[in-house]
C-alpha cells in the first residue's frame, strides 16, 4: 500500500513514494525562514494546540480493525503516542511558538518494505520521514515538512520536500560505537526559489536501554550534525534513538538554527525540542 500525506492544518504536496521523498528537519526550516523574511514585521504570536490521537488517526485513515504485522525494522502501522516539548523562535521580531506536549506519531506502510513516520508537533507544524528496511538495516530516503503561520490577518501555509538520493544509512547492519559516515540530502520549498542542501556527519553513539511505559527497550543512538548550504545557512544538531527491533524512533532531541538575509538584516530562526515514545502499542 502506498500512503498519501495529508495535513492536519492544511493541504500539502502528495509526493510519489519513490521520486518525491521526504524532508529532514533542516530543509523544512528553510520554508519557515522564507515566509518569515517576507513578512517578519507582520508575524503576531501564533496560538497553537496539541494534535489529538483521534485526529491523527482520522487523518491517516487507519482502520481500527486492521492488523499490520511488523517485519524487521518495520514498525506496525498506526498512531503512536509521543510526549514532548519544544519552541520555535524568530529573533526579528522576537516571537515564539510552542510544541507539544502531546505529539502523535503516525506510521503508514509504503511499498517495498518502506514506511513513513509523521510527528505532529502542534496543530500548525508537522514533519515526516521516510524509511526503508533492508532486512538488516534501515535507510532514510527523505521527508516532508509543513507549517502554518499567521502573519497579521493573513494565514500562510508552507511545505517542503527533501530527497536523499542515494538513500542515506539510518541504521547499519554492522556497526560499532563511534562509527561515522556522511549523509547528504537536498530539498525544495514553496517559500524558496533555490535548492537547499543539507549535509554532514552521522555517528553511531551506541546501544542504550530506554524505558517506555515501564518496559526496557534496546535502542540504537545516532547523532546527526548537518550544515545548510544554498538558499540559507545554518546548522542542525539531532540525536535519535531507534528501537533496535522495529526501527521506530523512541526518542528525538534537536537544536536547529537557520539564518537568512533580509531588509532588516540577518533573521535567525531557532528550534529546540524533543519527543519520547510513551507506548510501544499503536492506536489503530
Amino acid at each position: 500500500m502506498t500512503a498519501r500525506s495529508d495535513s492536519t492544518a492544511g493541504g500539502t504536496p502528495t509526493p510519489h513514494p519513490h521520486h518525491r521523498r521526504r524532508l529532514l528537519a533542516a530543509v523544512g526550516l528553510v520554508a519557515v525562514l522564507g515566509v518569515a523574511v517576507t513578512a517578519v514585521m507582520l508575524w503576531s504570536r501564533v496560538t497553537v494546540d496539541p494534535v489529538s490521537t483521534g485526529t491523527a488517526r482520522q487523518r491517516a485513515g487507519v482502520d481500527p480493525d486492521s492488523s499490520t504485522p511488523a517485519a524487521p525494522l518495520v514498525p506496525a502501522a498506526g498512531v503512536y503516542q509521543y510526549r514532548g516539548t519544544g519552541t520555535e523562535q524568530l529573533d526579528k521580531p522576537p516571537k515564539t511558538q510552542l510544541q507539544g506536549p502531546d505529539m502523535p506519531g503516525t506510521v503508514t506502510a509504503l511499498d517495498g518494505g518502506c514506511w513513513r513516520l509523521r510527528v505532529d508537533y502542534n496543530t500548525n507544524h508537522w514533519q515526516s520521514w521516510d524509511y526503508c528496511s533492508t532486512g538488516t538495516g534501515l535507510t532514510e530516503t527523505g521527508g516532508e515538512f509543513f507549517q502554518r503561520l499567521e502573519l497579521g490577518p493573513v494565514t500562510v501555509d508552507t511545505s517542503s520536500i527533501s530527497i536523499c538520493d542515494p538513500p542515506v544509512d539510518a541504521i547499519r547492519p554492522t556497526q560499532s560505537a563511534g562509527d561515522q559516515w556522511r549523509q547528504t540530502c537536498s530539498g525544495t520549498s514553496t517559500a524558496s526559489d533555490g535548492e537547499v542542501t543539507s549535509a554532514g556527519p552521522y555517528t553511531f553513539v551506541g546501544e542504550e536501554l530506554l524505558n517506555v511505559d515501564q518496559r526496557s527497550v534496546t535502542t540504537l543512538h545516532y547523532h546527526r550534525v548537518r550544515t545548510l548550504g544554498g538558499g540559507q545557512s545554518g546548522t542542525e544538531d539531532v540525536n535519535t534513538w531507534f528501537d533496535a527491533t522495529t526501527g521506530l524512533p523512541v526518542k528525538n532531541s534537536r537544536v536547529i538554527t537557520v539564518r537568512s538575509d533580509s531588509p532588516l538584516g540577518t533573521v535567525t530562526y531557532t528550534e529546540r525540542g524533543s519527543f519520547t515514545l510513551a507506548s510501544l502499542t499503536p492506536t489503530r
